[in-house]
């Protein structure tokens, strides 16, 4: 019986003959309060949490909603043990690369002085990626001073839910992590008397990728940037808020930049926008109808004076551009019509994955968007046209050039045609059987669908092949839509 189960090669512990680094590899994947659990299992494994490069410490994981201070404090003693052994071990200890806080369930009260010392810990363990997220309400009041942050070694920081801070609020901080090139801010909050974000650019002054996120009262970007170092600039601000307005100016003095993407609220005026090395623009930029119809005067309602205009001068270098439905209607509404040339553009995307917007903007601008972009080769139209808002589902098109769209559509140098949420109804027949006929150039038309039932999954393919095969030679592709 011995014999046979040693023979057995499924009873014997494969797993702990594997090198410590592929080891280390696989307990990287687990959080560190999960890695540590395997020093139980033999000798074997005893020292390899020294070695894991990876730390993650998520309460969540290891506390139950209804922990009691008992709990708090075996995992704090926790975190305190595995970062000093790392400290004073480091010779026996590999390099610390990637640290992870997530203290979702400790308050302010749990001893926040002991959560710095753990921040500075794997400060002064050279962590080249530190990621920082705190519950909404245990760390709201959490402060965290820029100094602490000093690192000549960290290139990657993630910031959720807590104070930036500075001994002086009335000065700019110096420099503390000037290798520093990637910074997310996520609803963190920053004091400093003067622009916030300039005290952010003034710690990391070698920024290359920034990405914030300001939502639930935490506002604090006045719609300005300026850093020759900054090549990818993402920001998005939650329209939950009706007390923070639209920005008064927005500037973006970055000429390196690269990448933008932008989702708020429309300011009233841009300007200052040094954006000559953009390649790639995504603009999401809310209107509301109280933006729309504004008072002039006690007795005079109109349209706000303010013009986007210079927004898309600013930003008519790109290669590929993408305009979610509000911004469409923002473009239609607040720029006079005054849509530059894009030489460059080769890449369109209009609209958005959810069911939000109206036809007649998108065709409506859809002429003046590709007459305006002479080399474009890929058009992707991701939702928007086959929504149709509740009272404009018959009449809407009447109000339509549908020859401008006609003529748009044959001067027209489109190879690729992209359709997503297709769902196969007629007036969408309409609408591809005009693309294929019309875009005398198109090389591949790919058209993704949702829809489950099988018999109706075969219409919609037939329906689209008998139009191919009707009105054009280029390749269709029909799948359906990824989760």
């Amino acid at each position: 019986m011995e014999s046979n189960k040693n023979a057995n090669p499924s009873s014997r512990d494969l797993i702990s003959t594997l090198p410590d680094g592929v080891l280390c590899i696989i307990l990287s994947f687990l959080t560190t309060k999960e890695a540590a659990s395997t020093q139980v299992l033999s000798k074997r494994w005893s020292n390899l949490l020294q070695l894991v490069p990876i730390l993650d410490f998520d309460d969540s994981l290891s506390l139950n909603r209804k922990m009691g201070r008992e709990q708090i404090q075996v995992f704090m003693k926790f975190v305190d043990k595995v970062l000093w052994e790392r400290e004073n071990k480091k010779n026996s200890s590999s390099p610390v690369k990637k640290v992870s806080f997530k203290l979702s369930r400790l308050g302010p009260h749990d001893n926040p002085t002991l959560v710095l010392q753990w921040i500075e810990k794997v400060i002064k363990l050279g962590a080249l990626d530190l990621s920082l997220s705190f519950g909404d309400l245990s760390y709201r009041n959490f402060c965290l001073l820029y100094s602490v942050l000093e690192s000549k070694a960290l290139v990657n920081l993630r910031i959720r839910r807590l104070c930036l801070t500075h001994h002086d609020v009335t000065t700019l901080p110096d420099p503390v992590s000037p290798s520093l090139t990637t910074l997310f801010l996520d609803s963190v909050k920053l004091t400093y008397d003067g622009p916030r974000l300039e005290a952010v650019l003034s710690a990391f002054p070698n920024l290359q990728n920034l990405r914030v996120h300001e939502s639930k009262g935490r506002y604090y970007w006045d719609g300005s940037v300026s850093s020759p170092t900054l090549k990818r600039f993402v920001y998005k601000r939650d329209d939950d808020d009706d007390a923070f307005g639209p920005k008064t100016c927005v500037t973006l003095d970055t000429p390196g930049l690269v990448y933008l993407e932008y989702s708020d609220v429309v300011a009233d005026k841009y300007e200052n926008l040094r954006l000559d090395s953009l390649v790639e623009a995504r603009l999401d930029l809310l209107l509301t109808e109280e933006d729309i119809m504004r008072r002039d005067g006690p007795d005079n309602v109109g349209f706000v004076p303010v013009d986007v205009s210079t927004l898309f001068i600013g930003i008519r270098n790109v290669k590929i551009l993408c305009l979610s439905p509000d911004a469409l209607d923002t473009l239609y509404y607040r720029s006079d019509k005054k849509i530059p040339v894009f030489n460059n553009l080769i890449s369109l995307s209009l609209g958005s994955d959810r069911s939000h917007g109206g036809p007649y903007i998108f065709w409506k601008l859809l002429p003046s968007l590709l007459l305006k972009a002479p080399n474009l080769q890929t058009l992707i139209i991701k939702g928007l046209v086959h929504y149709v808002k509740k009272g404009w589902e018959v009449g809407w098109h009447r109000l339509l050039s549908w020859d401008d769209v006609s003529d748009a559509l044959s001067s027209s140098r489109v190879k690729v045609l992209q359709i997503t949420g297709y769902k196969g109804t007629g007036e969408e027949l309409n609408h591809m059987e005009c693309f294929l006929g019309k875009l005398s150039h198109l090389e591949m038309v790919r058209v993704t669908h949702k829809v489950a039932d099988d018999g109706e999954r075969r219409r919609l393919v037939n329906d689209l092949l008998g139009l191919h095969k009707a009105s054009s030679n280029c390749k269709v592709h029909v799948m359906k839509e990824s989760a």
